[in-house]
């Protein structure tokens, strides 16, 4: 089979090593807008600074796309549609419109869409599949892809600007992470996703929690901002309290000396997807949707991890109190957050109640005191409430009797605390801090 090379980027190596050790493919051609590029190929191997002329050239069966995730749409699909397979570096496309769009391109034209996801042939994860116990032993499965980005991706910057890569670790790891944990626990549905770290519209953190179609919960962490080295593996957790792990690096020393076993499979795999003709179906469209769908998610949230978005706010207590009761019948309000002044003075009441639902009458108090707020800020429901040094409890929301004069800020805690089992005094600083 005529192999050829689209995009000579920081995996291509991999590819070209695959394909010298597999006896049944032959590098016809390779396309690079880089000239000095072309010096590593083999004697002989045809050059092309457009892709288009290599897929005119008559010279490939099929290619192999290696260019930046924006351009993996129209790229694939003109190879499909001049009759020439396929293999795709993961992810297929940045939208799961263009992924489906290549999957009916390669359905009419017979030409095979493949991705290549090199995980899957890792072989501690082929291990971990084949010695799954029974799924009603599994009580969830958690994965980690930790790694520090610019380690990985040598001169291609391509990878750290959001209009060419996608995004960031969510559509760079997180295809990988996700097809790997396919193989061990089957077919996934996308439950949450929280992105962080987010640098430029490139997020460098991200959790991911899914589910399988048999409801065994699916966590993954995601990390472009490990210090060094590499965390890549996938845990199975027993209801016995035992684990079933694959750690992805285990054996391979040197760096990314784990990729040449899996490219190898890659290739090998892609000569098989040709063989088996129009039947198969290309797995990429459903990881490509996993990706969009948790963008959707955490894009639209006002979390971010990692990135705090206020500064701990200061307020001064003016006048301590002692009392508490059981029979308070305050209210939680509907608000999730306060906007606070310089200088207001409000309420601080703690609370065992433990309210949640906006109407939720909150009886058991405890009074802290009242504190002028040095400068302005906003107060939300999670925010950690510290005297003294001493973490007092976290703002459950807030009660609106004495508005507009002042608000109950409600506190939850373990138990009813007062000005007097602190030692809270006038003068004293409390200090609210955005939950970590």
């Amino acid at each position: 089979m005529r192999i050829g090379i689209i995009g000579l980027g920081v995996i291509a190596p991999y590819f070209l090593r695959a394909i010298e050790q597999d006896e049944q493919l032959e590098l016809t051609a390779a396309c690079d807008l880089d000239l000095a590029k072309f010096a590593e190929l083999p004697e002989g191997t045809a050059t092309f600074t457009d892709y288009q002329d290599l897929l005119a050239s008559g010279l490939v069966d099929g290619v192999v796309v290696t260019l930046p995730n924006d351009l993996h749409a129209a790229v694939v699909a003109e190879a499909l549609e001049a009759g020439v397979h396929v293999c795709c570096e993961k992810p297929l496309t940045v939208h799961t419109a263009d992924a489906r769009m290549l999957a009916e391109v390669s359905a009419r034209t017979g030409s095979t869409l493949f991705t290549a996801f090199h995980r899957r042939y890792n072989s501690h994860v082929l291990r971990l599949a084949e010695e799954l116990p029974d799924r009603a032993q599994i009580a969830k499965v958690t994965a980690r892809y930790h790694e520090r980005i610019e380690e990985h991706t040598g001169s291609d910057r391509w990878y750290l600007d959001v209009r060419r890569c996608g995004g960031g670790c969510v559509i760079d790891n997180g295809p990988n992470a996700l097809d790997a944990l396919r193989q061990v626990a089957g077919e996934l549905t996308l439950v949450d996703a929280t992105i962080g770290d987010v640098r430029g519209g490139v997020e460098f953190y991200a959790e991911l929690s899914l589910r399988t179609e048999d409801g065994i919960p699916v966590q993954v962490e995601l990390d472009w901002a490990l210090p060094t080295g590499e965390v890549k593996d996938i845990t199975v957790h027993l209801k016995d309290g035992s684990t079933r792990s694959a750690d992805m690096l285990a054996g391979y020393h040197g760096f990314k000396s784990s990729l040449d076993h899996e490219y190898q499979g890659i290739m090998a795999d892609f000569r098989a997807a040709v063989a088996a003709g129009p039947e198969r179906r290309d797995d990429g469209p459903v990881v490509v949707d996993l990706v969009e769908q948790a963008y959707l998610v955490a894009r639209a949230k006002e979390q971010r991890l990692r990135m705090p978005a206020k500064e701990p706010a200061e307020a001064t207590v003016v006048k301590r109190l002692f009392h508490r009761r059981t029979d308070r019948g305050m209210v939680l309000s509907p608000w999730a957050s306060r906007c606070v002044r310089a200088g207001e003075v409000h309420e601080l009441v703690t609370t065992t109640d433990r309210p949640g639902s906006t109407g939720d009458r909150v009886d058991a108090v405890g009074f802290l005191g009242f504190a002028e707020f040095r400068t302005a800020t906003v107060v939300e429901r999670g925010d950690q409430v510290w005297a003294d040094g001493r973490l007092l409890g976290v703002v459950a929301g807030f009660d609106e009797c004495h508005y507009p004069n002042h608000y109950n800020i409600l506190i939850d805690t373990d138990r009813l605390l007062t000005g007097e089992d602190v030692d809270l005094r006038a003068g004293h600083t409390v200090v609210f801090k955005e939950h970590a």
